[in-house]
C-alpha cells in the first residue's frame, strides 16, 4: 500500500475511533471506552511508525479514475486502464531521461526506460485506482522520485484554472513530453474520465472539465527548441537553484535562465567562479507558443567559455539578484 494512502486510511479510522471513544465516555460506558481507547492508541502507534518508515518506502504514485470507464467500485475498462497507466509510465520515463541526458530527440527509443519501470503493486477501490511503485526505496533513486514528482506536478498545472500555473508547467516540457501529454489528456477526455493523483504529500483531482481544459491547452501549444551562442557578462550565478543571469554584449539586455546539470557540475568540478566573467555561452532557447498569446522564451545554459570583455564595457556593473 502506498504510504500516503495508508496514512489517509489510518487517519480516517483514528477519527472515527476517537468519536466513538468520546461517545462511550459521555454515556459512562466503560466497556466501549476501554475498547475504543485501545483502538485509538493502536492507530496512533501505527501512524507514528508509518511516518518513521515512509522514508524507506519505494517511489510511488496512485492513479484513481472516475467517469465512464469505471463501473462503480467493481472495475475499469481494461483497454482504457492499460492505456492510461502506460502513458503515465511513458511520461515518467521521458522526464527521467530528459533530466539525465538532456532534451530528447523527437523519435526513437527513450534512453534508460528500463530503469524507470514502475510496478503495479495494488488495486484500490472506491473510485477505481492503481498503485504504481518502484522496486527500490525512494532514498536510493532520487532521480526517479524527482521524475514522478515532476510528472504529477505537470499534470496538475496543465489542468489548473490559473493560467500562470499552466505557464510554469509548459516552460519545462519538451516536444517529446508534449506529444505524450496530448495523448494522455485526449484518452481521458475521449473516454469521459476524471483522474485523482496521490503522490507524496500531493493529492489532487482533475475533473472532466479540468481534463478538457488541459487537452485544449496541450493541443494548442507548439514548442520550438534551438541552440544559440550568446556573448556577455555573467552578472548572476546561483549554485543552489542552478540559475544564471547574462548581460549581453550586443544590446546590454539581460537573459535569465537555468543552468543545465552537466554545465553546473563541470563548473563545480573545475572550481570555476563564473560571476562577473565575460563568456561565450551556448544556450538552448525554447520558444513556447499558444494560440492568441505572445510567445514565451526560456533559456538553459549548456556550456560556457571565458572571453575578453569589449573595450567599452563598464568595469563593474551592478550585480543583479536572483
Amino acid at each position: 500500500m502506498l504510504a500516503q494512502l495508508e496514512k489517509q486510511f489510518l487517519q480516517a479510522d483514528l477519527a472515527q475511533a476517537r468519536q466513538l471513544l468520546a461517545e462511550g465516555q459521555t454515556h459512562d460506558d466503560p466497556i466501549t471506552a476501554h475498547q475504543f481507547g485501545q483502538r485509538v492508541r493502536r492507530l496512533e502507534r501505527e501512524l507514528a511508525e508509518l511516518s518513521q518508515t515512509s522514508t524507506h518506502a519505494p517511489v510511488g504514485v496512485a492513479l484513481f479514475f472516475g467517469g465512464r470507464p469505471v463501473v462503480g467500485s467493481h472495475g475499469i475498462k481494461a483497454a482504457f486502464g492499460t492505456q492510461a497507466v502506460g502513458k503515465f509510465q511513458k511520461l515518467v520515463s521521458q522526464r527521467y531521461a530528459a533530466a539525465e541526458t538532456g532534451p530528447l530527440s523527437s523519435r526513437g527509443r527513450v534512453p534508460m526506460s528500463d530503469d524507470t519501470q514502475l510496478l503495479v503493486t495494488d488495486v484500490v477501490r472506491g473510485s477505481f485506482g492503481f498503485v504504481l511503485q518502484g522496486s527500490e526505496p525512494a532514498s536510493s533513486d532520487a532521480v526517479l522520485q524527482e521524475a514522478v514528482d515532476h510528472v504529477a506536478d505537470t499534470l496538475s498545472r496543465m489542468a489548473a484554472a490559473d493560467d500562470a500555473l499552466f505557464d510554469e508547467a509548459s516552460a519545462d516540457v519538451d516536444n517529446r513530453q508534449l506529444g505524450t501529454l496530448k495523448e494522455f489528456f485526449k484518452l481521458l477526455d475521449d473516454e469521459g474520465a476524471s483522474l485523482r493523483v496521490v503522490e507524496g504529500e500531493r493529492d489532487f483531482e482533475l475533473t472532466t472539465q479540468a481534463v478538457q481544459r488541459a487537452r485544449q491547452r496541450a493541443e494548442a501549444m507548439t514548442i520550438e527548441d534551438r541552440t544559440e551562442t550568446l556573448q556577455g557578462e555573467i552578472i548572476g550565478w546561483a549554485e543552489y537553484s542552478s540559475r544564471f543571469e547574462l548581460r549581453l554584449h550586443a544590446d546590454r539586455s539581460v537573459v535569465i535562465g537555468t543552468v543545465a546539470r552537466p554545465a553546473m557540475e563541470y563548473a563545480l568540478q573545475e572550481g570555476l567562479v563564473p560571476l562577473h566573467r565575460h563568456v561565450r555561452a551556448r544556450v538552448k532557447v525554447r520558444e513556447t507558443r499558444m494560440r492568441n498569446r505572445a510567445a514565451r522564451k526560456t533559456f538553459a545554459l549548456q556550456s560556457l567559455e571565458a572571453i575578453d570583455p569589449p573595450a567599452d564595457w563598464p568595469a563593474r556593473p551592478i550585480q543583479q539578484s536572483i
